[in-house]
């Protein structure tokens, strides 16, 4: 239901959120993991932190993009219809 920015909505946008939102709960599960290391730089805690920040990068550069190939769409119809 809904017009084409409900369904980018649905489709696009929610779903890129809910995985960020995923990544983002393991790293807050891993506060108490950093907060007892000595060394955080050399244990696997701080390997796994580093991926998931690189995988809510990633995410939020999917999401930016779905979003500016979703506003050319919508320009070029509204061009087409003036």
């Amino acid at each position: 239901m809904g017009n084409c920015v409900d369904k980018f909505i649905k489709k696009r946008i929610n779903t890129n959120l809910i995985k960020i939102l995923l990544v983002r709960s393991s790293l807050r599960n891993r506060y108490k993991e950093r907060e007892n290391t000595n060394d955080y730089f050399n244990d696997i805690c701080y390997e796994q932190d580093f991926s998931d920040i690189i995988k809510i990068r990633d995410l939020a550069n999917e999401l930016s993009n779905n979003c500016n190939k979703f506003l050319e769409r919508i320009s070029e119809q509204y061009s087409k219809l003036n």
